[in-house]
């Protein structure tokens, strides 16, 4: 068997060295004139050779003056470390390459504090930390303080002054503690009054209608918070559901409550099957269902005590009374007396003075349905105070529920078309709980 080499022409194979005479390096002639600054090449088989032995070795290179020569690749390491920079120190450019801004700007950080998010390009600019978004369980209790402080509370710490706490501000969120609030918020109370009042008058149809108006804007108006905080529900479905289940009970009796659901719940889940809207589906199909069944569901109830005749409109008629009256007393007690909070980390300006003299107004009103108004009046004065002990508990929950959502989404009124009040939601949460309480009750007093 032949070697490669053996293969190979004569003239291709390196001589071998003579003993003695040391390693031969091919290069160029030692006598010839170096090469041009720049030009360089690989040696040809032409090229002459020189030994160690002999005693001019080749010219090297010219280097930059102040540059120094690296070590052979062979040669054990000195644990030196090569200059990037020119000028007396490493750090002599740095100053000059951080004073560049603008948009995309390279910045040299040698310290830990350069990446300090409170200093520097992390507190402003294109990389300062985006927390607008950060809301519901993203948002950390500071953003919480600062969306639900009133107004004087954050001007007295901008002033340095110290907070005292809580203000004593009246139970219920709408229309917040200024004094200026005061007059739009009665002259909005009174046209409702009226309102609800000439549509209680025209019958229960007509009533129906009016009812229909409240919950499908009070739903409308959750849906658009969520939306709002960046969530992205099946509006048109929670909308229709909320809508269709008031006049359904009205006239399917509670039939209507296992057919409405089922539908909002069928096609709120076609809604994203399809890919109607291309979200996350199951946080959007909880909120849907969740406005669905807050404000639908508990207002429905509404079109159930409407659907007596006669007598539906007293029915529906006496809970509202003591609903409203114990809503108002309350906030007009909370900002004359009111100085423990309820429920601070739920609503700041709730107090436990405005609840207890707003469930008293509730078994007042609760009386005074039962002497004057049909049905209750069946039932005289104990089947009223019945009706106001029932508000008097459940309208609190269903305001404080609300608070609890509003907080959670960062938003102080769900909507603003009643002035001083906020929105429809608003103004009737305390009765979304309250209907069917008092659908209940009435089963037991007069259908039993």
């Amino acid at each position: 068997m032949t070697d490669w080499r053996d293969e190979e022409p004569e003239d291709e194979i390196a001589p071998r060295q003579a003993p003695g005479e040391g390693v031969r390096v091919v290069g160029p002639d030692p006598g010839a004139a170096p090469p041009p600054r720049g030009a360089s090449r690989f040696p040809l088989p032409e090229d002459s050779t020189w030994s160690s032995q002999d005693s001019a070795p080749p010219a090297e290179p010219r280097r930059p003056a102040g540059s120094s020569r690296l070590q052979h690749w062979t040669d054990p390491p000195t644990g030196e470390v090569p200059r990037a920079v020119a000028g007396d120190s490493a750090d002599d450019d740095f100053e000059s390459w951080s004073s560049l801004t603008g948009p995309g700007r390279a910045r040299f950080r040698t310290d830990s504090s350069d990446w300090n998010r409170d200093v520097g390009d992390f507190a402003e600019g294109e990389l300062a930390p985006d927390d607008g978004t950060m809301i519901g369980a993203l948002a950390d209790d500071a953003g919480y303080e600062d969306a639900w402080t009133p107004p004087r509370r954050r001007a007295r710490r901008g002033r340095g002054q110290p907070d005292t706490g809580y203000e004593a501000e009246p139970v219920g969120d709408g229309g917040g503690g200024d004094d200026g609030d005061i007059v739009p918020r009665v002259v909005t109370g009174v046209i409702m009054a009226v309102i609800a009042l000439a549509a209680f008058a025209l019958g229960r149809p007509v009533a129906v209608v009016l009812v229909m108006l409240v919950v499908g804007v009070s739903a409308f108006e959750l849906f658009e918070g969520f939306r709002r905080a960046g969530h992205h529900p099946a509006t048109v479905m929670g909308l229709l559901g909320c809508i269709a289940i008031v006049p359904i009970a009205y006239s399917q009796g509670e039939r209507a409550y296992p057919l409405v659901s089922v539908l909002v719940i069928t096609f709120t889940l076609l809604w994203y099957l399809i890919e109607v809207v291309h979200q996350r589906p199951t946080v959007n199909i909880g909120l849907t269902l969740l406005g669905f069944g807050y404000v639908g569901i508990l207002g429905g109830f509404a079109g159930l005590l409407l659907a007596p005749n006669p007598g539906g409109t007293g029915l529906l008629g006496g809970v509202v009374i003591c609903a409203i009256g114990s809503d108002v007393v309350a906030y007009f007690a909370g900002r004359t007396f009111g100085h423990t909070p309820l429920l601070p980390r739920i609503s700041p300006h709730k107090t436990i003075e405005g609840l207890i003299a707003g469930a008293i107004a509730a078994v007042i009103l609760g009386a005074f349905v039962g002497a004057v108004l049909h049905p209750w009046a069946f039932k005289g004065v104990g089947g009223g105070l019945a009706l106001g002990v029932v508000v008097a508990v459940t309208a609190p929950i269903g305001d404080l529920a609300e608070s609890m959502l509003k907080r959670d989404l960062g938003v102080k009124d769900l909507g603003g078309l009643l002035p001083g009040h906020g929105g429809f939601l608003d103004r009737f949460d305390a009765m979304l709980f309250a209907l069917p309480a008092a659908y209940y009750l009435a089963l037991y007093l007069f259908f039993r």
